[in-house]
């Protein structure tokens, strides 16, 4: 009987989720202010910074999903879990490929910027 929800051992269970939950966020929050401080103070590369910052991100957003959206009781959580994690790899995938391949268009080479008879830059034309 000390699962049924009107139990208070129920709820005092609940109330010590919420409350790690909480102090997780608080300290995840620190964390990611930390990250900013020395990235300014010890010149820290930003793609390392940002990397870790959203290491803690994906750790504060796991723990408000598994027990705010109550995915911590559902019987279906490994499905709902595997499932997750392969939309992330695959946006993770996409963004990648979209960041990576800003410099692939063909034709910006800075030929439409040349005008009519105008010489081609070489070390010849800056004698």
């Amino acid at each position: 009987m000390s699962d049924h929800h009107a139990s208070p051992e129920y709820y005092h269970g609940l109330i010590k989720k919420f409350k790690a939950v909480g102090y997780t966020l608080i300290i995840a929050t620190l964390v990611t202010v930390g990250i900013d401080y020395f990235v300014e103070k010890y010149e820290v590369s930003f793609p390392k910074a940002l990397a870790f910052a959203m290491l803690v991100a994906v750790i504060k957003a796991s723990c408000v999903i598994a027990v705010f959206m109550h995915l911590w009781w559902d019987i279906k959580w490994k499905t709902i879990s595997i499932t997750m994690a392969c939309t992330f790899f695959f946006f993770a995938a996409m963004m990648y490929l979209t960041i990576t391949s800003v410099n692939d268009v063909p034709g910006l080479d800075n030929s439409y910027r040349k005008l009519p008879g105008q010489a081609e830059h070489s070390a010849l034309a800056d004698k």
